[in-house]
C-alpha cells in the first residue's frame, strides 16, 4: 500500500496537476462529470496504484477548477454501492441520482519502459452528442520506476505484443472481413483487407481503432498516414493527425507521426541528449532526416544526439527489439539496418568524424618563437556559430594556475563573410599583438570554448590542440602543452 503513495510525489504530482489544469479549461463546468480509470486487467497495473492515481487526479481537478467542477469518482461510488448492498443502510434513490453523469472522464493508464503513460478523455453521455469527445489530455508520461515501485515487469508488455502478433497471424487465416471487430488483431486485419480493396475511408477507421488500443506497432500508423495523404493531401493529413489521431495513441507513436508529417527534428534534439526518448523507430526516422538535411544539422550538438540515437537503434536492432515494433518484421529489419549503417559508415571514416560528432569542433594551433617562446597562433570553431552571441575562451598559464576566461573579439573572425558559419581567428595574419591581444602568449593550457550555434544550442566544448613547430626551433614547453591537452592533443597535419 505504501508504494503507490510514495511514487505519486514531486515530479509525478506536478505532471498530474498540470494535466488537470489543462483539462479544466476544456471541460463543461455546468455538467456532472464522472471520473473513472480502466481496470487492472485492462492496464496491467495494480489496483491500489490506479485508485491512488484516480484520487490524485480528482483532487487536482477540484483544485484547478477552484472547486467549481461537479465531479464524481466512480471508484469511490462503487465502494459506496458495495457498502450499501452489504449493510442495507443507504437511500438507493439518492445513490442512483449521484451515479448519473452527463460526461465520462476516462483515464487510460498504460505501462511502458520509461514509466506510466496516461491519456484522459472526456466523452458526452447525454444529449445529441452521446459518445462525442469533449476534451482530451493527450498522452502524458509519468516517470515511474515500474519494477521498483509497482512490481510491474515491462517484459510482460513485450509478451502482450507477442500475443497480439500471434492473434494477427491467426485472424489472417480467416480470409474475409470480420464483423463487429473488437481486438487489435481484428481491426488491423480488416484495415489491411479494406486497404487492398481500395475502400480507403473504412480502412482508415479500422487503423484508427487498432492504434487506439495502445500497442507500439509502427506499421498501422505508417499505413494510416499514407491513406490519409491520399485522401486529404499533405496539409489535410497534418490537421487530421493533430486533431483526431495524436491524442488517442501512445506518445511514442504520436511523436513519430508528427515527425513523419514534417515536425521540426530540432525539437527532439534536447530530449535525445537527455535520454528521454528511447523509442528506436522514432530515433531511426529522426536520424535519417538529420542526415538528409546535412547542411542544417551538421553541428556538434546534433552530432552528439545522433551518436546517442544510433547506439540505441543499434542495440535494439542487434537484439531484435527494434523489429518487435513492426508487424512486418522484414520492414522493421530493413529500416533498422539502414539507420544503423548510415551512422556506422560515417563514424568509420576516421578520427576527424569522431571528433566532429562526439568530442569537439574547436581547436587551437600553438606556434614557437625561437627556442623558448610559444603562443596560440590561431583559434578555430568548425561549427555553425551564431556570432551575435558571445564566444568565451578559457585558458591558463599552467595546469596548476586558475583558469582565465575571456570573450573573443568577434570582429577578428576571418570567416564572417562565408556561408559556412565557422569562426576562425589567425593572430599572426590579424596582427593581434599590435591590437593589444598579447594575452595569447605563454599559456600552456587551453580548457574550453563556449559559443551558441545556429540552432540556438549553447555549446561548451573542450579544445583540440595542435603544435606547429620545426625541429630547429622547438619550444621548451612543448611537452607541457601536450600534457595539459591530454586526450585532446592532435598531431599537426
Amino acid at each position: 500500500m505504501l508504494a503507490p503513495i510514495m511514487v505519486l510525489a514531486d515530479e509525478v504530482t506536478d505532471i498530474v496537476n498540470d494535466v488537470a489544469a489543462k483539462l479544466v479549461q476544456q471541460l463543461p463546468m455546468d455538467k456532472k462529470i464522472a471520473l473513472k480509470s480502466l481496470s487492472p486487467d485492462e492496464t496491467g497495473l495494480p489496483e491500489d496504484f490506479l485508485r491512488k492515481l484516480t484520487s490524485d487526479l480528482e483532487a487536482a481537478l477540484l483544485t484547478a477548477s477552484d472547486f467549481e467542477i461537479n465531479l464524481a469518482n466512480r471508484a469511490t461510488m462503487e465502494d459506496v454501492w458495495q457498502e450499501a448492498i452489504e449493510f442495507n443502510n443507504a437511500d438507493f434513490d439518492d445513490l442512483y441520482e449521484d451515479a448519473n453523469a452527463d460526461v465520462m472522464l476516462m483515464m487510460s493508464p498504460r505501462a511502458i519502459s520509461s514509466g506510466v503513460e496516461i491519456a484522459i478523455t472526456a466523452y458526452a453521455l447525454t444529449g445529441n452528442n452521446i459518445g462525442k469527445t469533449l476534451a482530451s489530455s493527450g498522452s502524458v508520461l509519468l516517470p515511474i520506476d515500474l519494477k521498483a515501485n509497482l512490481g510491474v515487469d515491462v517484459n510482460d508488455l513485450n509478451k502482450q505484443m507477442a500475443q497480439v502478433l500471434a492473434e494477427i497471424e491467426k485472424v489472417g487465416q480467416t480470409g474475409g472481413l470480420i464483423s463487429n471487430p473488437n481486438t487489435y488483431a481484428e481491426f488491423y486485419h480488416n484495415a489491411r483487407l479494406l486497404q487492398q480493396r481500395g475502400e480507403v475511408d473504412l480502412a482508415m477507421r479500422n487503423y484508427e481503432q487498432a492504434l487506439a488500443e495502445g500497442y507500439l506497432f509502427v506499421d498501422p500508423l505508417a499505413d494510416l498516414l499514407d491513406l490519409a495523404n491520399a485522401r486529404y493531401g499533405e496539409a489535410g493529413t497534418k490537421k487530421y493527425f493533430e486533431k483526431k489521431i495524436k491524442q488517442n495513441i501512445p506518445q511514442e507513436l504520436g511523436n513519430l507521426g508528427a515527425l513523419l508529417l514534417g515536425s521540426d527534428p530540432i525539437d527532439l534534439v534536447q530530449p535525445i541528449l537527455d535520454q528521454k526518448i528511447t523509442f528506436s523507430p522514432l530515433l531511426s526516422t529522426w536520424l535519417q532526416q538529420t542526415y538528409l538535411n546535412w547542411n542544417r544539422f551538421d553541428t556538434l550538438t546534433i552530432g552528439k544526439a545522433r551518436t546517442i540515437a544510433a547506439e540505441l537503434i543499434s542495440a535494439d536492432y542487434k537484439s531484435s527489439k527494434f523489429q518487435t515494433y513492426y508487424i512486418d518484421k522484414i520492414r522493421g529489419a530493413t529500416i533498422g539496418e539502414s539507420a544503423t549503417q548510415t551512422h556506422v559508415s560515417f563514424m568509420e571514416s576516421g578520427q576527424m568524424a569522431l571528433d566532429r560528432t562526439t568530442i569537439s569542433r574547436t581547436g587551437v594551433i600553438y606556434y614557437s618563437i625561437g627556442k623558448n617562446g610559444y603562443f596560440i597562433g590561431s583559434i578555430n570553431i568548425q561549427d555553425k556559430v551564431d556570432t551575435s552571441y558571445e564566444i568565451k575562451f578559457c585558458y591558463s598559464k599552467t595546469r596548476s594556475q586558475e583558469r582565465i576566461c575571456r570573450n573573443l573579439d568577434r570582429d577578428l573572425n576571418m570567416m564572417k563573410d562565408r556561408d559556412i558559419g565557422w569562426f576562425y581567428v589567425d593572430f599572426i595574419q590579424s596582427s593581434a599583438s599590435s591590437n593589444g591581444t598579447d594575452w595569447n602568449f605563454g599559456n600552456e593550457c587551453v580548457h574550453e570554448i563556449e559559443y551558441t550555434d545556429f540552432n540556438g544550442f549553447r555549446v561548451k566544448s573542450p579544445i583540440l590542440v595542435q603544435i606547429a613547430s620545426s625541429d630547429q626551433y622547438p619550444p621548451n614547453s612543448v611537452n607541457k602543452i601536450k600534457e595539459c591537452a591530454g586526450k585532446y592533443y592532435r598531431k599537426t597535419n
